[in-house]
């Protein structure tokens, strides 16, 4: 099956009716990251979003507040700084802007920057080095002072020097950043970078505020929990611990002034609750996590809600702490993978609906490799695995080495009745092979703050996909200079580290010719198989949705937050 035919006949078929719900979204799953390369799954005011059900079409109409449902709180609303994509990428869309914005397509368009700069518009110099962005004029700082090159400038400055900012990537390849003028700016990269038009797109690198954060400690600053200001279509008002965070609209907005007047993220960890209070209206919009797999049949026919199954980038993980005496060994993680039971897991708890990935990437995308080393579910493999690296069985049944105990925790944001179940299952067969697995869960905020950042976790289990979600350079989550615990930046907090993989994520990040780059990264998940900094356990596909008076929503794949363009939407 050619990818024109993976992308399009699955949404083409469903449109006509011609699929069932579960063909649907499993098919769905299986395009992963590649259905913006040819084809949108979106929807507007007009039409039904494929996949999806409309009970009813209803009026715009301007004004009102929007009630929008997620299962995992953001920690910290400076966009260069969060961890956890998602949860914190929805307050980014909504109160900051980038240069440029990535389309549900995978086409560009000019958000701060007047229009995209290429080759022929002189924006691009022909050897690809030099990057000049031409600024919009009209953009305001939500305290009314002017949007300029300078803030580009400082943002820049700021990811390449402050501790704590979640990716250097890319960035790093710049030499200068110059501002002929308030409107202009010129990025000189050093060498080639093959994803650069994606660095400064919104989720992956918003501007902000040389005038607010110049000079400031940005790790401290209240700007970053308690006063955010950003040049975006709505503006902060307030966030309530553990509950929500409301936005109003911004009346002085340089693009498409926002419909609504303001949109309330609340925060419902629960994920049945969740999908309870969509059910009665009490929330217009479920975004991060979704509907659970086990409801998603009957919400497809439930009267008043639209379903959005969205194609997404995101892999399932177990991510081992490779700093952690336990797994120095990789025969200890390679005994783990073997001893859990991922068709148990995908087939009672998630129906069937999410294909696996044995890499960090979705299985259609272009640099996916089939054929990297498996670990299927065999506990005598396993226990022959832990036997061969030393780790015997005490009387409790637990193994132990070197007076060090097989014994440590998995983490994962309490409330998600889906992993909770998945770590059961989990906890169950570890046992079976001497292993002890104590569950420790935490809220959102506390999982995805320092006890991430900063990996003092022993293992999580956690959906998360590359800084750039439509390119595999995985070099901010596994290269050894970007351990935030040793460096204080990136985002490797697995402790990765392996000067053969550093290389290849290297030569991968700056290769142009798409097929050169492609057997870089086959020959890297091949040597991340081996080693298994993580365990990968299955693609994603969000199951969102939202209450059918919600007029505008639309899908994005390559979004982590479907409120990316939330200033279109409108409630009838």
């Amino acid at each position: 099956m050619n990818r024109d035919e993976r992308v399009t006949n699955p949404l083409e078929a469903a449109a006509r009716g011609g699929l069932n719900r579960r063909d649907l979204i499993k098919r769905g799953a299986a395009v992963g990251v590649a259905v913006t390369a040819l084809g949108t799954v979106a929807s507007d005011a007009g039409a039904a979003p494929v996949g999806g059900s409309r009970r009813s079409a209803g009026r715009n109409q301007d004004g009102g507040t929007i009630i929008v449902g997620t299962s995992q709180e953001a920690v910290n609303y400076n966009p260069l700084l969060y961890a956890n994509n998602g949860p914190e990428t929805a307050p980014e869309v909504l109160m900051f802007d980038s240069l440029m914005k990535l389309l549900p397509d995978g086409t560009l368009a000019p958000n701060l920057a007047a229009e995209v700069p290429t080759v022929e518009n002189s924006g691009i110099s022909a050897d690809g080095l030099t990057w000049t962005f031409k600024l919009v004029q009209n953009a305001k700082w939500h305290d009314g002072q002017p949007f300029t090159a300078a803030d580009v400038a400082f943002t820049w400055n700021t990811v390449m020097t402050a501790n704590g900012v979640r990716s250097r990537l890319g960035h790093d390849r710049v030499e200068t950043v110059e501002t002929p003028d308030d409107y202009t700016v010129v990025m000189k990269l050093k060498e080639p970078y093959a994803p650069f038009q994606l660095v400064w797109t919104q989720g992956t690198t918003a501007v902000i505020p040389k005038h607010i954060l110049d000079g400031k400690d940005i790790l401290t600053d209240p700007f970053n929990t308690s006063a955010p200001v950003g040049t975006g279509p709505f503006k902060f008002v307030e966030h309530v611990g553990g509950d929500h965070l409301t936005v109003e609209r911004n009346p002085d907005y340089h693009g498409t002034p926002a419909k609504v007047d303001r949109i309330v993220v609340q925060v419902i960890p629960e994920l049945p609750t969740l999908y309870g209070r969509l059910k009665t209206g009490e929330i217009d919009v479920i975004d991060h996590q979704g509907i659970p797999p086990d409801q998603y049949e009957e919400a497809q026919h439930e009267e008043g809600i639209v379903t959005a199954p969205t194609p997404s980038s995101y892999v399932e993980f177990i991510y081992f702490n490779n700093g952690s005496p336990w797994f120095q060994d990789k025969r200890v993680k390679q005994a783990l993978y073997h001893a859990i039971d991922v068709d148990t897991i995908l087939e009672t708890i998630y129906y069937s609906i999410y294909p696996k990935s044995l890499t960090y990437l979705s299985p259609s995308h272009w640099a996916y490799n089939p054929d990297v080393t498996t670990y299927p579910y065999d506990l005598d493999k396993a226990n022959a695995l832990l036997d061969e690296a030393g780790w015997v069985k005490g009387g409790d049944g637990i193994r132990e080495k070197d007076g060090v105990k097989l014994a440590f925790t998995n983490s994962t944001t309490a409330g998600n009745t889906l992993r909770e179940a998945a770590q059961q299952i989990i906890q169950q067969d570890w046992k079976k092979i001497g292993v002890e697995m104590k569950i420790e869960n935490m809220p959102a905020a506390v999982v995805w703050g320092e006890y991430t950042i900063q990996s003092k976790f022993d293992t999580l289990m956690v959906a998360w996909n590359d800084a750039i979600s439509s390119d595999p350079d995985c070099t901010s989550r596994l290269h050894s200079k970007f351990i935030p615990r040793e460096s204080g930046v990136g985002a490797n907090y697995v402790q990765y580290k392996n000067p053969d993989a550093d290389a290849l994520m290297e030569q991968g990040a700056s290769e142009v010719d798409r097929e050169k780059r492609k057997q870089i990264y086959l020959q890297l998940q091949a040597i991340l198989a081996e080693d298994l900094p993580w365990a990968p356990i299955f693609n994603w596909v969000n199951l969102h949705g939202h209450r059918s008076n919600i007029q505008g929503y639309v899908v994005h794949p390559l979004c982590d937050s479907n409120l990316w363009n939330a200033n279109e939407w409108s409630k009838a």
